[in-house]
């Protein structure tokens, strides 16, 4: 019978900062696969809830590579990508809807989930569509202000449209 050594969890947790930084890990199955070389073994759960608790996170390194990063490696400042993600901004409520160029979502999702906006309760990411919820009823208004402070660009394009000579025409007409 094979007996497996008990770690303790903080241990396992130093473990994973150090192949946090030795290794290059875009998953959580990686990260479960890195971790079994080295004669741990985790469920995926574990590996989630362990990532959580140390502080790491998704995004770029310095090369431009998605991977999950330890609290001391330092994602690419968000204005030096970020700020050219965002296409368009519409606000509904507590909702606001970020348009990205195709496979920019998840990089501006991941920036915004580690920007610490008070207003943000959380981001959905699509491929590139990211959904926005605020933390107020009719707070996506607001957090469309604070994304782009955050951000550094200029107003986006947004959903309210000024009215074209055609239009006026036509009610002036009624």
């Amino acid at each position: 019978m094979n007996k497996k050594a008990v770690i303790s969890p903080r241990a396992r947790k130093s473990a994973i900062l150090n192949v946090l930084q030795e290794q290059l890990i875009d998953s959580q199955e990686a990260l479960v696969f890195a971790l079994k070389r080295m004669g741990i073994t985790v469920t995926q759960a574990t590996a989630s809830r362990d990532l959580l608790e140390i502080g790491a996170h998704r995004g770029k390194d310095e090369d431009g590579v998605m991977r999950y990063l330890a609290p001391t490696q330092a994602p690419a400042p968000p204005t030096s990508q970020s700020n050219k993600l965002l296409i368009s901004a519409v606000a509904s409520g507590n909702l606001l809807v970020l348009r990205t160029p195709p496979g920019g979502a998840q990089l501006l999702a991941g920036s915004l989930d580690h920007a610490r906006i008070t207003t943000l309760i959380g981001t959905i990411a699509g491929d590139d569509t990211v959904l926005a919820i605020a933390s107020t009823a009719q707070g996506g208004a607001r957090l469309k202000e604070e994304i782009e402070v955050f951000l550094g660009s200029p107003r986006v394009k947004s959903s309210t449209r000024k009215q074209t000579s055609t239009q006026s025409r036509i009610k002036k007409k009624k």
